[in-house]
């Protein structure tokens, strides 16, 4: 990243008429982020920060952020895979569990329903503002995103992931 922000431009989705705003779709492939700097996704009826869709992210340190009615922060679809390593990530708007009420109210990490058993995200660091890596309802109670060997423990209003001693 290079200290430098990545911001995701908004556009229509002409299939469903939706707003739509991704920092960073992976769509096959693999991409490794490393260095200071941030990736957010704008204010849309759909926004990530990273989709990996089909494709392999490596997220090893920057910071995360979108906004918007309906956000998964980190989201993988289609076979997708995320491994985080290391950064901040700070899910925005409606669903980060500020209005009671909405859809999601646990957005920073989310696999696509269908695709469930195609698709993984692992969790071996990084700090996450109002959300819990290791027990969060984005995939239904109690799902654990964080690898096997570390932990998730309360820092204020962040859950912090790192290695078992």
């Amino acid at each position: 990243l290079n200290k430098n922000k990545i911001i995701a431009p908004e556009f229509i989705d002409e299939s469903d008429n939706t707003t739509n705003s991704y920092g960073l779709w992976v769509k096959g492939g693999e991409v490794t982020i490393n260095g200071e700097g941030e990736i957010s996704a704008q204010d849309a009826e759909y926004s990530m920060a990273i989709w990996a869709n089909g494709g392999t992210v490596i997220i090893n340190n920057g910071t995360f952020t979108n906004g918007g009615d309906t956000c998964d922060l980190i989201y993988a679809s289609n076979g997708g895979k995320v491994y985080i390593y290391g950064g901040e990530f700070i899910p925005k708007g409606p669903s980060s569990g500020e209005v009671p009420g909405t859809k999601n109210p646990y957005p920073a990490l989310n696999i696509k329903d269908r695709d469930r058993d195609k698709c993984e995200i692992k969790v071996y660091g990084g700090r996450f503002y109002k959300f819990n890596p290791a027990d969060n309802l984005s995939e239904g109670e109690s799902t654990n995103f964080v690898a096997e060997g570390y932990k998730s423990t309360q820092d204020g209003d962040w859950g912090v992931v790192s290695k078992i001693n």
